[in-house]
């Protein structure tokens, strides 16, 4: 059999590192309850050395991943403020220290980034693009994403969108589509951070403090931007919730069947007899069925 590549073994790694993690926790926890025991000892080595082994190819993959990033490319970058990452694209690489100076494609905050804290970008997948649905799609002018609704696919596979709050609509490719939520959209930084290369110095001169100016106004402009629109967001969402979850329990209480040990209809009723306190239902009296032609008097004569 052809060995599998490199790339796609360590990627696989990767993927199952957290269930190799989960798994040594777990045999570490019945190792401390059973101390000493052979088969569970040899098991938790075994993924110790796993782990280790996954930590270490999973680095080696993504400083291969950050060497091949170029200037304007998109990527994920992780941001300084909270540790997570984030949509971002590639804006400067500095050829001393090998950091990036990246933009956040989301929020439209900038900052420096290390090799390691660099890995590819991914695009929203098929099964979150249907029409109908909010996505965070491409504007060309800035370069950054904006919430936006998808209206029809084309027959050549690209996406037409409106942008929310705005009257434009483009046709993008799934490449320029992320989906709406992502895990870290309540993790907004609190202001907008200012990339150290953009920072005023003593030593600049009028015309580069005046440069360093307008791209840092630009900077929260954008920041201020974007953060309203997430709180609007947040609140549009929260109101549907609202909506759903009391359309919800109004269903439920059509669906609610009567209990037995409802008050009763009237104040004659008992509690836990269904229909008490309603009329008693008439019955005709009983009388000797007469059969038409047949002698009352006549006696019947057995066979």
């Amino acid at each position: 059999a052809t060995p599998a590549p490199v790339d796609e073994t360590v990627s696989d790694l990767v993927t199952r590192y957290e269930e190799h993690k989960s798994q040594l926790e777990q045999v570490g926890q019945l190792l401390r309850a059973k101390p000493g025991d052979p088969t569970l000892m040899k098991l938790y080595d075994d993924l110790k050395k796993v782990v280790e082994l996954t930590e270490d190819l999973k680095k080696t993959q993504e400083e291969k991943k950050a060497s091949e990033v170029n200037v304007g490319d998109r990527c994920e970058a992780v941001w300084s403020e909270d540790g997570k990452w984030y949509t971002a694209r590639i804006d400067a690489k500095d050829p001393e220290s090998k950091h990036f100076s990246v933009t956040f494609l989301v929020y439209g905050n900038a900052g420096q980034v290390a090799p390691e804290n660099i890995r590819p970008y991914r695009h929203a997948r098929k099964s979150q693009v249907r029409v109908g649905m909010e996505v965070r799609a491409y504007y060309e002018t800035d370069g950054l994403f904006y919430p936006a609704t998808v209206e029809t696919i084309t027959s050549g596979g690209l996406y037409r969108v409106a942008f929310r709050g705005y009257n434009y609509k483009v046709e993008l490719p799934l490449t320029d589509i992320l989906p709406i939520k992502q895990a870290n959209d309540d993790a907004m930084p609190e202001k907008a951070v200012i990339p150290e290369h953009l920072k005023i110095k003593s030593t600049d001169n009028d015309k580069q403090k005046d440069l360093k100016k307008k791209k840092i106004k630009a900077i929260k402009s954008k920041f201020r931007k974007r953060k309203a629109e997430m709180v609007t967001e947040k609140k549009k969402n929260n109101w549907k919730q609202f909506l759903n979850g009391g359309k919800k329990k109004l269903k439920a209480l059509k669906n609610k069947k009567r209990s037995i040990f409802a008050s009763p209809d009237s104040v004659d009723g008992r509690v836990g007899v269904v229909g008490s306190g309603k009329a008693m239902t008439n019955f005709h009296d009983r009388t000797r069925h007469t059969f038409d032609g047949a002698d009352p008097q006549q006696e019947m004569q057995l066979p």
